[in-house]
């Protein structure tokens, strides 16, 4: 039963794209010093940007120092692909996902007072907005 599965045409498709973009995320970890490697999880291609995949925004931050790098490789390897640009991407584990809180400044009580005088003397539309703001006191 599996056999005739895997036979299907279109599941054969998707093992070959699987296959393919595995094949890119391990030519561009190669490019990459050991330790950021495997924080590049992905790499697709869309026009002539390479896209890389990374799990968290430090490790972007790093791995963009190897840019040039990433692009050089694909340029020599695969250069009918004609990419002329790198895009970091971020994809958040699902639990890492879940564990990330936004965070809002909210005004003192003494900044949330100013905002309202101010609000006085500015047009409608930003005084109002202001005042809204100001209603976000602690």
């Amino acid at each position: 039963m599996m056999k005739h599965s895997l036979e299907q045409p279109g599941l054969a498709k998707l093992f070959q794209q699987a296959e393919l973009y595995q094949a890119l995320q391990e030519l561009a970890q190669a490019e990459l010093p050991e330790q950021l490697a495997p924080h590049l999880i992905g790499v697709s291609i869309e026009q002539h940007t390479l896209i890389c995949l990374v799990n968290n925004q430090a490790w972007a931050s790093k791995l963009r120092f190897f840019e040039q790098n990433l692009l050089a490789c694909f340029q020599k390897n695969l250069p009918h692909l004609k990419l002329n640009q790198v895009a970091f991407k971020l994809l958040l584990d699902f639990k890492e996902n879940k564990t990330l809180k936004r965070s809002a400044n909210r005004p003192d009580n003494e900044s949330a007072q100013q905002m309202r005088e101010m609000s006085k003397n500015l047009p409608e539309k930003l005084a109002n907005a202001l005042t809204k703001l100001s209603q976000r006191a602690r």
